[in-house]
């Protein structure tokens, strides 16, 4: 494939700076790329009268500009999660040999928005487009540990903590508890709160601002997914898989 020298020395500029926070000056950039100072400074002139760079005036250095994240909010916001999370999502299922959800917050509600079907029997709740509660499911719980705190007692004021099994949780400091050891672990158990029979793991999706926008989940009858599966191989799958689809939505780990 044949290259355009001045775009790709051009783009190079930009790989540069987005490596050096701090900015370069020009001197330095002309020897990072071996090229000649002259040359150099012709293109930042173009990509800053297109803000696409921009000069420290202190101290002489260029940085990366403002029409940079304009550009990368712009592909972020358009990114589709079912179409990011697709293959994440049959890997998930492939290796876990069990049903997979791909789950949204939705007015205090969870809406599944994906599902990938196990090889093996299973007959439960979940099917694309219907709602849960959030607090007895393990998708819902991993959305709520995105609330603030104003914003769980919203939801329980308005929702409330119903109960559809022995092992739901139904009171509120229970709730906030289990809400910080979500946020401690990194995932969610869903101990056969909302279905008797059911056991499920769950895990956030991040986006690039760090807010958890969506949940991934493994789901299976309590005598295939055991407790010491869930904590043990079942917890390591669905953390790296989470991990790659958040990373896909731009999300960078602190």
């Amino acid at each position: 494939m044949t290259q355009v020298q001045s775009v790709d020395r051009t783009l190079s500029i930009l790989e540069i700076l987005a490596a050096n926070s701090e900015g370069l000056r020009l001197t330095e950039l002309s020897k990072e790329m071996d090229l000649a100072k002259s040359t150099v400074h012709r293109l930042l002139k173009t990509l800053i009268s297109k803000g696409y760079v921009q000069q420290n005036e202190k101290n002489g250095t260029y940085q990366l500009g403002l029409q940079c994240l304009v550009l990368a909010s712009s592909l972020l916001n358009n990114l589709d999660i079912r179409t990011v999370a697709k293959e994440a999502l049959h890997t998930l299922a492939e290796s876990a040999k069990e049903v997979v959800h791909l789950c949204l917050h939705d007015k205090n509600e969870v809406v599944y928005i994906d599902k990938v079907e196990s090889n093996q029997t299973l007959r439960m709740y979940s099917q694309i487009g219907r709602r849960a509660y959030m607090h007895c499911t393990g998708v819902g719980k991993v959305l709520l540990s995105g609330f603030t705190q104003d914003e769980v007692e919203q939801m329980v004021a308005n929702k409330g903590l119903p109960k559809f099994t022995e092992t739901t949780i139904t009171n509120k400091d229970e709730l906030f508890h289990e809400l910080t050891m979500i946020k401690e672990k990194g995932y969610a158990i869903d101990e056969q709160e909302h279905e008797n029979g059911i056991r499920c793991i769950a895990a956030p999706i991040f986006n690039h601002d760090h807010q958890v926008v969506a949940a991934i989940s493994i789901a299976g009858p309590t005598e295939r997914v055991t407790k010491e599966r869930v904590e043990g191989l079942l917890a390591e799958e669905i953390l790296k898989q989470s991990k790659l689809i958040s990373q896909r939505l731009g999300y960078v780990k602190k």
